[in-house]
């Protein structure tokens, strides 16, 4: 059975990427992970009651790699959560996702960039919800219809999902006046993102982002183009008086026993036929064919920051 993609990758999106497309599922892991280093991952002395974590204070980055098989336990396929097809590239982390909850105040409002079928609205609801209001924006309307029939189904009228542009048009517009506490960007990243989310949040208001890492298939040479490195995300933040509260990187890596069945079962037509088109396939080949047997499958930067006063 080949790997799934995720619907919810919004580099598919925020232009088309080849990134990452191969499934490992949580029921594969084979318990070989092993934790380089990890660190406090939370904050306090923020204006909502949020916890600092040490990492954030002193500026480093607190990175975890972990290691998994491939063929490992289980049986291969898609691990479903909410209703959503998870890729190996675009989980959520669960540190990253718990300081994202407690970044968001019992009550406050909530604007999602490149939200597809809504799962960061929907993760954060018993954090807004009922008295609050979350707002995700995609230009993707086959997902925004997946994510207004979800909030219907499961009685969140304070959800809504409209169509934007994230990268090119202004937040103000569907914001109505209102100011978020907490905007969210999870794998949509880049200046433009940064620049305009920052320009909606008042002083105190809180920015959680997630972005590709470098090293994301660093073996065949050929990186995403939308992947960046610490110093660029810091940069960033920087450049728009946003206060880094949260930095971790996380790094999965994927040891193939059997590169044949890995190319030929594993990874889906999507995946093929467009790293064919970018000549990464080719890439990938050679590398396996050389004797390369370790792939970073998944590489993300996680970051919360706070906005201050220019």
């Amino acid at each position: 059975m080949a790997f799934f993609l995720s619907e919810i990758q919004r580099y598919d999106a925020y232009p088309p990427t080849v990134a990452s497309f191969i499934r490992i599922p949580v029921s594969m892991y084979d318990g070989r992970g092993s934790s380089l280093h990890r660190g406090s991952n939370y904050f306090s002395g923020h204006a909502n009651g949020v916890r600092m974590s040490k990492a954030a204070t002193d500026g480093k980055w607190d990175t975890e790699t972990l290691t998994r098989s491939f063929p490992g336990t289980g049986i291969p396929g898609g691990d479903v959560r909410d209703g959503d097809v998870i890729g190996a590239h675009g989980d959520m982390g669960e540190s990253w996702l718990s300081a994202v909850k407690e970044a968001l105040p019992d009550g406050g409002g909530h604007l999602d960039l490149g939200c597809g079928s809504g799962r960061m609205t929907f993760a954060l609801a018993n954090r807004w919800a009922p008295d609050g209001w979350s707002i995700g924006a995609d230009r993707d309307e086959e997902t925004l219809d997946r994510a207004r029939a979800r909030a219907t189904i499961e009685n969140l009228p304070g959800a809504r999902f409209l169509a934007l542009d994230v990268e090119k048009e202004d937040y103000t517009a569907i914001l109505s006046g209102r100011l978020p506490d907490l905007v969210t960007a999870h794998l949509c990243m880049g200046l433009e993102i940064v620049s305009r989310a920052a320009s909606v949040l008042p002083p105190g208001g809180m920015f959680a982002c997630v972005a590709l890492h470098r090293d994301l298939w660093r073996e065949i040479g050929r990186p995403s183009r939308f992947a960046i490195a610490e110093t660029e995300l810091e940069s960033m933040l920087e450049r728009f008086d946003l206060i880094p509260q949260f930095l971790r990187a996380e790094i999965e890596m994927l040891e193939i026993e059997n590169p044949r069945d890995f190319l030929e079962s594993s990874l889906n037509a999507d995946f093929v036929s467009r790293w064919k088109k970018s000549g990464r396939w080719d890439a990938l080949n050679r590398y396996l064919e050389g004797g390369g047997r370790r792939l970073i499958a998944r590489a993300q930067l996680q970051c919360i920051a706070r906005k201050v006063a220019p």
